[in-house]
């Protein structure tokens, strides 16, 4: 499923587009000293996500040029015209608009000044919405889709999880769960810097990771990795075979992985069969979901050999499992 794939460029459009509703929400901001710690914020965010993207190039072969955020509105508006504005690019322009749209700011960026962040909060959402509804129009997509796109998610993610109870979205202080929160564990971390951020290390590896998370890199497969959604509908590893980190080994560490990405998914699949009315590709995408959990099932198998051992795992394996067949259902309940 190569749809579910941003190019580096289309990565850096979509990250280019956080940085602008950052930078709306810091001039919706009042308060003198939250806007200074969010200037601060979108700086060190800034630095880290350009580390990520070029870090991705510089072995490329031959050489790309740079992949730096584009802060420039009218040049970013310009760049969309021209490369992602055709015909049959519609499914990209949707993934863009949904990482954008379920983009939470402000998350820990692995340095010391992290506890600065700890309770800063968007200063007004309606506005930020507005401000989504826009990005909307510039990428040729009904402004609808934003209102929609949250509704879905929060719907989907209730949905697959089997009825939530009523702090859980109050935890996370939105009705949108934090990607960061869910991959950001050591062992995640330590499983995904050298693919993620190569030739980085120590902290700036570090923090290129959680940028690249938190954007939403891995959740709409940048780079051509088979990430997040592409990864719920075609199995396999989880960012290329050379890299050796199966999607099992992922989703043992932690499910909620799997729930975010199936409820992406989910939100997806209702634009495909009800706005592009394309239900061939639906079908084709339930059929690669069913592929994908088999293979999480197999996974399971090896780690059933050696219970005492691995535990964990198979507690969080087997929840990942029935969050996927349950999004399954949901889905196959749409056509």
């Amino acid at each position: 499923m190569k749809e579910f794939g941003l190019t580096p460029e289309e990565t850096r459009i979509m990250f280019s587009y956080q940085y602008h509703l950052v930078q709306a929400d810091i001039d919706n901001e009042s308060n003198k000293e939250k806007k200074a710690i969010k200037r601060e914020w979108l700086r060190k965010w800034k630095a880290s996500t350009e580390l990520f993207l070029n870090s991705q190039i510089k072995a490329s072969s031959p050489p790309k040029s740079s992949l730096d955020i584009i802060t420039d509105f009218d040049l970013l508006i310009n760049l969309v015209k021209s490369s992602l504005i055709t015909p049959g690019n519609q499914l990209t322009r949707y993934l863009i608009l949904l990482e954008v749209t379920l983009f939470q700011p402000y998350y820990p960026l692995g340095d010391s000044r992290d506890e600065a962040f700890k309770d800063v909060k968007i200063a007004d959402e309606e506005r930020l919405n507005r401000k989504l509804r826009c990005f909307a129009l510039n990428l040729d997509i009904d402004p609808n889709c934003v209102k929609r796109f949250k509704s879905n998610y929060k719907e989907a993610i209730e949905g697959i999880k089997g009825g939530v109870n009523p702090w859980f979205f109050a935890a996370i202080g939105a009705v949108l769960l934090g990607v960061v929160a869910i991959f950001a564990t050591p062992l995640i971390a330590g499983l995904l810097a050298p693919i993620l951020a190569p030739g980085l290390s120590g902290a700036a590896a570090v923090s290129a990771v959680l940028a690249a998370l938190g954007g939403g890199a891995i959740a709409a497969g940048g780079f051509g990795m088979a990430g997040g959604m592409a990864v719920i509908v075609a199995g396999g590893s989880i960012l290329g075979a050379s890299a050796g980190v199966s999607v099992g080994a992922l989703f043992g560490q932690s499910p909620d992985a799997a729930l975010t990405q199936a409820a992406k998914l989910e939100v997806v699949m209702k634009e495909i069969i009800f706005i592009q009315k394309d239900i061939r590709k639906a079908q084709e995408i339930i059929k690669q979901q069913r592929i994908a959990i088999r293979s999480l099932e197999d996974k399971l198998d090896e780690l059933l050999l050696n219970k005492d051992k691995n535990q964990k795992e198979i507690e969080n394996l087997k929840k990942a499992i029935e969050y996927l067949k349950k999004a399954l259902e949901r889905n196959q309940g749409l056509i």
